[in-house]
């Protein structure tokens, strides 16, 4: 039983970088949004998915390797309660790739990343989801993200 997870696992794996690896192999985005992209440093521009919705606002932030596009399913179930957002970070997907240079990518600059979105949708309190390694952005820092 253990074998069979292992396999699965490093199957799904393999398929989620040969698909960053080779967008043509990606289904059409069929997923009903919006995009922005909303710039947050210096030539870095983050791509920002609006699924709509009413009520309180709902952030997404996807897991290493992935973009707010994984959220194109799931993300729509919360419009009838909230107005939900996604968000790919720097290095990802559609978004800015700036060449790492020791603070471009760390917690802190991830984190600024997520306010300064915040604050140009103008959005008040938000619900951050972070899923896997995204719940670094949302950690305590200089950044403040829990303090708001």
């Amino acid at each position: 039983m253990k074998a069979s997870l292992w396999i699965i696992s490093l199957l799904c794996v393999s398929l989620t970088v040969a698909c960053a690896q080779n967008p043509a192999a990606v289904k059409p985005d069929t997923s009903p949004h919006t995009v922005q992209f909303v710039t947050v440093d210096k030539d870095v521009k983050l791509e920002v998915l609006d699924w709509g919705g009413t009520g309180h606002p709902l952030i997404f932030l996807a897991a290493l390797g992935a973009d707010a596009h994984v959220f194109d399913n799931l993300a729509p179930k919360f419009t009838a309660t909230n107005h939900v957002y996604g968000i790919t970070r720097r290095g990802f997907g559609a978004s800015s790739k700036p060449e790492p240079d020791g603070k471009n990518y760390s917690a802190d600059r991830l984190g600024d990343d997520v306010l300064a979105v915040i604050d140009y949708l103008k959005l008040d309190h938000p619900v951050l989801v972070g899923h896997s390694i995204a719940g670094e952005d949302l950690a305590p820092s200089e950044a403040g993200i829990l303090e708001r």
